[in-house]
């Protein structure tokens, strides 16, 4: 490695030199906020006079003519784009043909070619848009701009920095002088000779670069190659997957790729055992990398680049924007956005691009794959109806590792449903008794949401004996009503007998006193007798039915509960062979409860992921949670030991002895918990406790901790 100083007129302005920024670099993204930052400080050079270091630019030398930039590239394009717009903003032509001739374009004897005419080279997507700013007249760029490209940051910034260069001059500052400044930053000019790009990459983005795993991969990967063998990974295997899932998802993708080719979320970082998340990414798939076995690394990314691009042609199903409109979508992709986007069941993606990928095999058939993905989703809808776990990651796994297990996909579906429903305790497959338990005595106006309830209902509607007519989902005009009102007008607490008063409160949001309407406005607090009248033109089949009852108490309530929730039965499904004996309490809980109703009460089982603890006493929570977390990862669990933050810690020392407190409890080494407090502090601590905790060891344990009551 030699590094030496240099300023911006000697580096840029080298002769017949080319900088090229790598494909496997991430596009241009600086903000408003760095380019005003940066000709700020332009402006302090030229107010003060002093230098100013802009950092280190990295680079490794590709030919006589190359430079490929490892580090650096922001800095370097945000420079180049201000140079264009003071070539365009001044009318001095001295200044003009100083800019073009040294610092945009190369000249003279041996250019002969478009890519060593310009000085500089972005990605691929960058590039079009830069070219096109270098050559076109500036009142003519917008003209030959798509819309996609005049909002790229690349013209965006450009368009900015003109405007500043404009107001500086309007308050009397001269161009000629922040040609000046710029010209005089000082930089540190980092050559890589023998050493490993990616090492020298991953030390300089340690600190203050905000790159995302998938950056730090893509130049893991590509970072190794020349520039063809790069350029060809990258236009034939990564920029697709990136037009497939589009960068914002990537992230997400390797994740479910990484369990799904795994088989598992678990990974072991620094002897520790640990979950694949966004968090854990870059060393989770450098690892599975490493485990790929090939002649050379060229043929190892290629395959794996290659496994890649088809998951992701596969993924793509599973995506979906923010509107949609569900009447032009496949009935599998509508399956999909409820089970994915409706019903959060995120936690699945895996497990549905294994069930995927055996069918673009040609391994299991239409019929197979849409009973599994019907099975995936009732197994998540039941679970959360039930305050069960549903599917996680690594339960995706372990049915995944079941699944390879088949020698005959002609029976498929009998290995399928032996496998999801092997789960035990809070991720075992809700029976029909502990579904139908939930669907006619929970609050599932709460439990469910908004959202969520209109899916239930919405769904009942789809498959009731008239769905002819039927409002899209995403229709706005649907509304959920309550037949018996959240608010009760005089007449009706007339009309409310004694019991259905007294039971007020836990029947408002029950499945029967729920309905769809397109005209919750109207039906407002009108009376039973009234809303009978609406009922009967509505445009909702179960809606329709409810003028069969001639009196709305909670005994109808209870009725039209049982009728609903035995339909759901029908579509929410579990074969009858797999119902297994009663697996998760009917009072299961979770930490983001109100903690006041657990007063007076005693617990009787802890659910931590896998994990089940019997306890008696809300005194057990807290040191069975804080051994298990300081058990996985005792880095991350030391971390998170801050008595200031978290009083319920104790530190042994020379000034406190917990030992003889009977109040706190033992976890390890000096550290201590205090275990003896009222239920709502020991679930607030406890929700604060795994808060931190899946913070610093990248799990997601807040969402996995339920327990049920005595």
């Amino acid at each position: 490695m030699q590094a030496h100083n240099n300023t911006i007129e000697e580096f840029l302005g080298a002769p017949k030199t080319v900088f090229v920024v790598p494909v496997y670099q991430r596009n241009y993204d600086w903000q408003n906020d760095n380019c005003k930052q940066l000709f700020n400080d332009i402006v302090g050079i030229v107010q003060s006079g002093r230098e100013h270091f802009l950092g280190t630019i990295c680079f490794k030398v590709a030919s006589s003519h190359e430079r490929s930039i490892i580090d650096g590239q922001q800095r370097l394009t945000s420079i180049t784009l201000m140079l264009k717009a003071i070539y365009d903003y001044d009318a001095d032509q001295e200044i003009r043909d100083e800019i073009k001739d040294q610092y945009l374009y190369n000249k003279g004897r041996g250019i002969d070619s478009e890519f060593l005419k310009y000085k500089l080279h972005l990605n691929k997507r960058d590039d079009a848009v830069y070219h096109i700013l270098l050559d076109t007249e500036a009142k003519k760029v917008n003209e030959k701009l798509s819309s996609s490209q005049k909002n790229s940051r690349i013209y965006q910034n450009y368009l900015l920095f003109y405007d500043l260069i404009s107001g500086y001059v309007v308050k009397g500052g001269a161009v000629g002088d922040i040609l000046e400044a710029l010209r005089s930053l000082t930089i540190i000019e980092l050559e890589i000779t023998q050493e490993n790009p990616q090492e020298i990459f991953e030390s300089l983005n340690s600190t203050g670069l905000d790159l995302t795993n998938v950056d730090l991969l893509r130049n893991y990967f590509l970072m190794q190659f020349g520039h063809d063998d790069q350029t060809r990974l990258y236009e034939d295997y990564w920029s697709q997957i990136e037009d497939a899932i589009g960068v914002d998802r990537m992230e997400q993708f390797f994740v479910d790729f990484l369990v799904f080719r795994k088989r598992s979320d678990a990974i072991t970082i620094n002897g520790r055992r640990n979950h694949i998340t966004e968090r854990s990414l870059y060393i989770a798939f450098k690892d599975y990398y490493a485990s790929l076995n090939y002649e050379t690394d060229y043929e190892k990314t290629f395959k794996c680049f290659e496994d890649l691009r088809n998951c992701a042609e596969i993924y793509k199903a599973f995506l979906f924007p923010d509107e949609i409109n569900l009447d032009k979508e496949s009935p599998m992709r509508r399956k999909l956005y409820f089970l994915l986007s409706i019903n959060d069941s995120s936690k699945a993606r895996s497990l549905l691009l294994y069930i995927f990928d055996l069918h673009n095999k040609k391994l299991i058939d239409d019929e197979m794959l849409n009973t599994a993905v019907d099975g995936i989703a009732s197994l998540t809808f039941r679970a959360r109806i039930c305050k069960a776990q549903g599917i996680n990651r690594q339960f995706a796994g372990n049915v995944m590792i079941r699944l390879d297990e088949i020698t005959d996909y002609s029976q498929f579906i009998e290995a399928f449903w032996q496998a999801i429903t092997v789960g035990k305790g809070s991720y075992a497959f809700p029976s029909d008794a502990e579904f139908t338990e939930a669907l006619v005595h929970k609050d599932l106006y709460q439990t469910l949401r908004s959202r969520g309830t209109k899916y239930l209902l919405y769904t009942l509607e789809a498959y009731s004996p008239y769905p002819k007519g039927l409002p899209p989902f995403n229709d706005e005009s649907i509304s959920i009503e309550h037949i018996m009102p959240q608010t009760l007008t005089a007449q009706w607490k007339i009309y409310l007998s004694k019991e259905t008063m007294e039971n007020y409160e836990s029947a408002l949001h029950r499945l029967g006193n729920l309905a769809l309407t397109n005209y919750n406005g109207e039906m407002s607090n009108k009376d039973f007798k009234d809303k009978r009248e609406i009922y009967k033109d509505s445009k909702f089949y179960y809606t329709t039915r409810i003028p069969e009852y001639t009196q709305w108490q909670i005994g109808e309530i209870e009725d039209r509960s049982k009728k609903l929730a035995s339909e759901a039965l029908k579509i929410w499904s579990l074969p009858a062979k797999y119902q297994g004996t009663k697996a998760v309490s009917e009072s299961l809980h979770t930490l983001g409860e109100d903690t006041a109703q657990f007063a007076y009460t005693k617990p009787s089982a802890l659910l931590i992921g896998n994990n089940e603890f019997s306890v008696s006493f809300w005194a057990d929570i807290l040191p069975i949670v804080c051994k298990l977390l300081d058990k996985e990862n005792h880095e991350a669990f030391m971390e998170i030991v801050r008595p200031d933050r978290i009083s319920a810690f104790g530190i042994e020392d020379e000034e406190h002895d917990y030992s003889q407190n009977g109040a706190f409890v033992q976890v390890t080494g000096n550290v201590y918990i205090r275990a003896v407090m009222s239920a709502a502090s020991v679930l607030y601590v406890t929700s604060r406790i795994v808060s931190d905790y899946d913070k610093v060891a990248g799990t997601d344990y807040a969402d996995n901790i339920l327990f049920s009551l005595k």
